[in-house]
């Protein structure tokens, strides 16, 4: 048996892909171009969900802190503060800010300066304002997750990332005196978003499998319908091949005894007539020139007949119809054809007529187009299928399907397999044949 775990070549797989695709009709195209469409739109729609979530929740969180910063007791920087002021400000903070999510509060001045923190440590130094800092100080309110390699963050970094809050506090004049900054864990945040989004992929999922039911179950229908529509095919060609071969036996019969059997008898009458005349007798050369034609007439009648009898390949079997046609091929040409069949199981009539069919079609564009000097024949087994190949060692296909290569695809792929010709690496060309086996379910 060959082996059948060789690469297959890539227009094998383009050409079995586009087949499958043609084969599935409208219903069946639409189905899966609405399947991948629907897997496309909810994985956007899942990491979209979550990143909006993610947007809502700080935003949320934003507006808390905000209103709650708003509420504190500040005083203006553009003076040395007054320690009562101070302490009024240390106690609002800690007693209505601090505690549960929020870890640290810093007020800052507009030069980076720190005029108040919870953390005392940190009053009077002055940084470099983060961008959300320098926002809040043009009138928005920043956010982002800690840098913690910021030296103002520098106490802070054994706790993980932080959220920051940058709130603008306004003067009597409207301008932005002093930005406000509120650090939360983000442990909460972070909670709050894996929850948020195993809801959304555990209903994305259940969406998607239920349109996976749907679209097996429609698919399971489609499989079955085609099935039986190749099923009737089957056997409508099935009928038309016995009445072809009963058609062809009966012409064959004909042939052989209603004016082979005749002509035999004339020539043999011929014979004898001028085996009774003188070797110069004229009617005697007359009676050899009719002879030499009915032997003629008997040559092309034997031929024909010998053609007829190759397509018997139910009757005579495919390894002996093959034998005749490769030898007949050496017979006419120059081609050194060889052959080989290698099957477990006796093909059947269809079978064998069939795979003999397409390999005499192979042979025949062999011989017109390919100017090779040597072809092989292979018949052999692959899972369900009986394949045939045929190889030359000549020029390598065009690409173009002739009548007769078109007809032989079209007839192959309503029996469910495939006639695949491709120009091989090495030079040469391979024409494969794909034969579902009798009674084998390839769908």
């Amino acid at each position: 048996m060959k082996d059948t775990d060789e690469p297959r070549p890539p227009g094998d797989l383009r050409a079995t892909l586009g087949r499958d695709w043609r084969e599935i009709g409208g219903l069946g195209r639409i189905g899966l171009v609405g399947l991948g469409l629907a897997l496309i739109v909810t994985i956007v729609l899942g990491f979209s969900i979550t990143r909006a979530a993610r947007g809502h929740l700080l935003d949320a969180r934003a507006s808390l802190v905000e209103t709650a910063v708003r509420e504190l007791p500040f005083f203006p920087v553009s003076e040395p503060p007054v320690p009562a002021d101070l302490a009024a400000l240390d106690a609002a903070v800690r007693i209505h800010i601090l505690g549960g999510e929020t870890v640290r509060l810093k007020v800052w001045a507009p030069d980076g300066t720190v005029v108040y923190s919870d953390l005392p440590e940190l009053v009077g130094r002055r940084f470099d304002l983060s961008e959300p800092a320098a926002i809040a100080f043009a009138g928005g309110t920043g956010t982002q997750i800690s840098d913690l390699t910021d030296p103002a963050h520098e106490a802070d970094r054994s706790r993980g990332d932080l959220i920051e809050f940058y709130v603008p506090i306004f003067d009597d004049e409207g301008n932005v005196g002093t930005v406000v900054e509120v650090e939360q864990e983000v442990t909460g945040l972070n909670d709050a978003l894996r929850r948020i989004a195993l809801n959304v992929w555990v209903s994305i999922g259940i969406g998607l499998a239920v349109l996976g039911v749907f679209m097996t179950a429609l698919g399971i229908a489609r499989a079955r319908d085609m099935n039986r529509r190749r099923r009737q095919v089957e056997d409508l060609l099935a009928s038309s091949f016995r009445a072809q071969e009963d058609e062809r036996r009966r012409i064959v019969g004909a042939l052989h005894d209603d004016i082979g059997q005749p002509l035999y008898r004339v020539l043999y009458g011929l014979e004898g007539s001028r085996a009774r005349l003188a070797v110069d007798d004229p009617v005697g050369v007359e009676l050899g020139h009719l002879e030499g034609v009915v032997r003629e007439m008997d040559d092309t009648l034997r031929r024909e007949l010998r053609i007829l009898q190759v397509e018997l390949a139910a009757d005579t079997g495919l390894e002996s119809a093959l034998s005749d046609l490769a030898a007949v091929t050496r017979r006419e040409t120059d081609l050194d054809v060889s052959f080989d069949v290698d099957l477990s199981d006796r093909p059947t009539s269809e079978e064998s007529i069939e795979l003999y069919r397409a390999a005499r079609e192979a042979l025949t564009n062999v011989r017109k187009h390919a100017g090779a000097k040597r072809v092989t024949m292979n018949v052999y087994e692959d899972g369900d299928y009986i394949v045939l190949d045929v190889a030359d060692d000549g020029v390598g296909f065009d690409g173009r399907d002739g009548l007769g290569l078109s007809t032989t695809r079209q007839r192959f792929e309503t029996l469910g397999g495939s006639v695949d010709v491709t120009r091989m690496a090495g030079g040469g060309t391979l024409f494969r044949a794909r034969l579902p086996r009798a009674g084998e379910d390839t769908a």
